[in-house]
C-alpha cells in the first residue's frame, strides 16, 4: 500500500511542479517591465559593484 503512496505522491509533484513553472513563465512574459529597463538596471548595478571593489 505504502509503494503505492509513494508512486501516486511521485506523480502528482510532477504534475504540481510542471503547473506551477508553466504559470511562472506565463506570467513572466506578461511582465510589464521592458527588458531595456531591466538591462539598464543590471548595468548600473555592475557599474556600482566595480565602483565599490575598486575603493576597496
Amino acid at each position: 500500500m505504502s509503494h503505492i503512496l509513494w508512486s501516486l505522491a511521485t506523480v502528482v509533484g510532477v504534475i504540481v511542479l510542471a503547473l506551477v513553472m508553466l504559470h511562472v513563465i506565463r506570467k513572466n512574459k506578461a511582465s510589464d517591465v521592458p527588458i531595456e529597463r531591466t538591462e539598464r538596471a543590471t548595468r548600473e548595478l555592475y557599474e556600482e559593484a566595480d565602483q565599490k571593489d575598486g575603493a576597496a
